[in-house]
């Protein structure tokens, strides 16, 4: 690998400065990977007990892909059963939000900005995207289970799913290192990838939202991934704000940032508390009932559970493309590092900005 390649592995995915970065895989590492993922394929040869998984494995996914609260918990129960899993745990935290979201459009605030059919398309995209990702992952968290209980691998059987090739050599590493932030990255980056090509890069992508109001939420970060935690009531809040969401690569470094921030030694024993001690609903109110109201109400915000202001969507059929055919070796740039953001806590921003619209809607 050329010094010139070297230099533009490393600038690629520059984090700022208001982060902490540490070492993961060196160059000659990644440049072994990208050599496997692109080495000449083996063919698949699925035999009757390949056949028989598979359908196991399809019947699970079509079970809990359901909607975000099904989803949801299945991410939580299989990281208690293997806690090895961090992206399963990651995956239950942004999960909640992403059906925080969902309920937000029903919110009084966002109901004056978005009339009912915009309502309806920013959920039907932001389902898409949920249900998506836990289409792809989940059935590789259940051939890892299926490893761990039989000590036999059946990762081949990733091709049958359409999951992208670059999982497929990046669980073998993991089946080899036992390196957890390795494969919670790769993790990160694929599905983050999978859902630019299949669903963000969709030229006939419309969530029936004028774009300027979409970004005007994008860049003014009024978008945020909370992670609750704390012993003391109310809680204090982890997380940072989403910007950019357009671009992969910002996407996949706050993936990293979020993954780096859940699992901090301060954060991730109350937050897996929290997790465990309150299901998910949907509504802000799990976290802080001071606030929220699933009824509303003048002192307190509405945030309705999801259940009673959305119904089951069917699942849509996507591309099965592979996200990682044409790429090129500086794709794999997010394994370099962990990356962790010096600031971190929500609790005062999210005080003020909670604040505020308690007294925009007071008037």
């Amino acid at each position: 690998m050329g010094y010139s390649l070297f230099r533009k592995i490393l600038n690629l995915f520059k984090p700022g400065k208001n982060v902490h970065t540490s070492p993961l895989l060196d160059l000659q590492a990644i440049d072994r990977l990208y050599g496997q993922m692109n080495g000449v394929p083996v063919p698949d040869i699925y035999f009757p007990d390949d056949i028989r998984l598979y359908n196991e494995i399809c019947n699970k996914v079509q079970k809990y892909n359901v909607n975000n609260l099904t989803r949801t918990s299945s991410y939580l129960a299989l990281f208690k059963k293997h806690p090895e899993l961090e992206w399963s745990f990651l995956a239950h935290m942004v999960s909640r939000n992403a059906g925080y979201h969902m309920t937000d459009i029903r919110s009084h605030i966002l109901s004056h900005v978005l009339d009912s059919h915009e309502q309806r398309s920013l959920f039907t995209f932001l389902e898409r995207c949920n249900s998506a990702i836990f289409e792809d992952a989940f059935p590789q968290l259940l051939l890892y289970e299926q490893w761990k209980l039989t000590g036999h691998s059946s990762f081949h059987l990733l091709k049958k799913f359409n999951v992208s090739l670059f999982m497929r050599t990046m669980w073998d590493e993991y089946l080899q290192s036992g390196d957890q932030h390795i494969l919670t990255i790769a993790l990160i980056m694929n599905e983050q990838h999978m859902i630019q090509k299949r669903i963000l890069s969709d030229p006939h992508l419309n969530i029936g939202v004028e774009k300027w109001k979409f970004f005007l939420q994008d860049r003014l970060e009024l978008t945020s991934i909370l992670f609750p935690y704390g012993r003391n009531h109310p809680r204090s809040l982890a997380g940072l704000s989403v910007s950019q969401f357009e671009k992969v690569n910002s996407r996949i470094l706050l993936g990293k940032k979020l993954y780096s921030v859940l699992f901090h030694p301060i954060v991730f024993p109350t937050a897996f508390s929290f997790s465990i001690h309150h299901p998910h609903t949907g509504s802000r109110k799990d976290y802080w009932p001071h606030i929220y109201s699933k009824e509303g109400g003048e002192k307190r915000l509405y945030s309705p559970e999801l259940r009673s202001v959305w119904e089951n969507l069917p699942s849509e059929r996507l591309s099965s493309s592979d996200w990682f055919m044409d790429q090129r070796v500086e794709v794999l740039s997010p394994l370099l590092t962990m990356t962790m953001p010096h600031h971190f806590s929500m609790t005062r921003r999210w005080k003020a900005r909670t604040s505020i619209l308690i007294n925009l809607k007071r008037d």
